[in-house]
């Protein structure tokens, strides 16, 4: 019986590896034809579609980044993108510090009243948002893009803010009030601390979110190109010869190098705040 255990757990690890792999090779092929196409010249692209770049085109990018105007694009990414991050994580963090410790009646309720909007589709918004901010004056600049952005991103940041500070001992908190701190003391010095993989599950999360953004911005920066982010600025791409294949995946790579690197450098805490974050107890 306990060889017949062992050579079903071994075939199950077999598919289990197999299956793993052919994901593996099905997310990271369009990554790499992305990547190897960013050095192909317009020609070789349509020659030499799958293989890789026989003469590498390293001026791609520069020519993205000048030609193509993706320098303003990014810079504008970097800003809205930056300040709508920082925003969300520190009303995030006050807010679900507030929710969850200082005995607010009903807050349950109140969470749950803004995880609603978590459920309204952001295109059935659009108009009246629009509109709204028009006669608000605040279109036509980036803050048309970042107060939306912060907006829509707060409801689950404070979820996942607010569920991690509930596992967290009241005891801790207590010691510090009887040891004379103040509320915001005690939130900063002893339960922030505490709170880093959560930090880090929304600020992926946020970033994610905001940096690829598209059709909230296709609206907003229509009426000012100076302020266009990346994605509009990739959808419009297009040089005096039309559409350069190299130079687009060029800038395809620059939209994602970011993602890659903040995924990567919060990773080791993503999962324990997502998990923990998600589970009450």
């Amino acid at each position: 019986m306990s060889d017949r255990m062992f050579g079903m757990n071994k075939w199950m690890k077999v598919l289990a590896y197999t299956v793993l792999g052919i994901y593996t090779v099905v997310v990271a092929y369009p990554i790499l034809f992305m990547f190897f196409t960013s050095f192909k010249s317009n020609k070789e692209f349509f020659v030499n579609l799958f293989g890789l770049p026989q003469n590498v085109e390293i001026m791609n990018y520069a020519k993205a980044w000048s030609v193509g105007k993706l320098g303003t694009y990014f810079g504008n990414s970097v800003v809205v993108t930056g300040v709508s991050v920082a925003v969300t994580t520190i009303v995030s963090l006050l807010g679900g510090y507030a929710l969850a410790k200082l005995y607010i009646p009903k807050a349950n309720l109140i969470m749950d009243a803004f995880m609603v909007f978590n459920f309204i589709p952001g295109i059935a918004i659009y108009i009246s948002l629009y509109s709204m901010m028009s006669k608000m004056h605040l279109t036509g600049g980036r803050i048309s893009l970042i107060l939306p952005y912060i907006a829509w991103q707060i409801p689950f940041s404070m979820y996942i803010i607010k569920q991690y500070f509930e596992t967290i001992p009241e005891e801790l908190i207590e010691s510090g009030r009887i040891d004379g701190c103040t509320e915001f003391e005690a939130f900063f010095h002893i339960m922030l601390p505490l709170v880093k993989p959560a930090i880090a599950t929304i600020i992926v999360f946020t970033f994610i979110g905001n940096w690829g953004e598209l059709m909230w911005a296709n609206i907003t920066t229509a009426s000012n190109a100076l302020i266009k982010t990346l994605p509009v600025g990739l959808l419009n791409f297009k040089t005096e010869m039309g559409v350069e294949w190299g130079q687009y995946t060029a800038g395809i790579c620059m939209v994602t190098l970011p993602l890659m690197l903040v995924f990567g450098y919060f990773q080791k805490y993503f999962v324990s705040g997502l998990t923990n974050g998600a589970v009450k107890g």
